[in-house]
């Protein structure tokens, strides 16, 4: 499956994630490829979003897109929305979606992700003030995700009393 992803960098982890991407350290023990190239290729726009493309094989397996990447987004990101790319009714699937073009023509605004941290890594970010990480939201398909990323997003039984901001019927998968 693809998904179409956007985050903000947090601005205290700047310098330190150009340097985990430099030095292909971003991901490092991630098992099904190189994470820190995927999100050097993102773009970001001018209210400083990144915005990139990812493949994943996890909503198949565990029910939870992006599931096992998003641990080493959320160290460095915060405000991740995870949506996609198509209808999952639509999507074939692994092992068929590696060499799908169904995100070849989408091109997002902005510049390109590394000529952004390269500027701004330096800057300073005042000492003890980090900014507020807010929690990964998945969207799914216009709305619809599936009941463990609809618990994730605040509105599966364990929520108390939470209510799900991507209100909508789930998906079966």
């Amino acid at each position: 499956m693809r998904y179409l992803l956007s985050a903000k960098v947090r601005p205290e982890t700047r310098a330190e994630l150009l340097a985990a991407i430099d030095a292909g350290r971003f991901g490092e023990g991630f098992p099904y490829g190189d994470l820190g190239s995927v999100l050097a290729r993102g773009r970001v726009d001018d209210s400083g979003t990144i915005r990139w493309v990812e493949v994943c094989y996890c909503r198949e397996f565990s029910g939870v897109a992006m599931d096992e990447e998003i641990g080493y987004f959320e160290e460095y990101l915060t405000e991740i929305t995870i949506a996609d790319a198509r209808s999952p009714r639509s999507c074939e699937g692994y092992p068929a979606c590696k060499d799908c073009d169904c995100t070849r023509k989408v091109r997002f605004p902005g510049e390109p992700f590394l000529d952004y941290l390269r500027r701004n890594a330096a800057e300073t970010h005042p000492a003890g003030s980090p900014q507020p990480v807010r929690p990964t939201r998945w969207l799914g398909w216009r709305g619809q995700v599936t009941p463990a990323e609809a618990q994730r997003n605040g509105a599966g039984p364990s929520a108390a009393g939470g209510s799900s901001p991507f209100p909508g019927p789930t998906l079966d998968l």
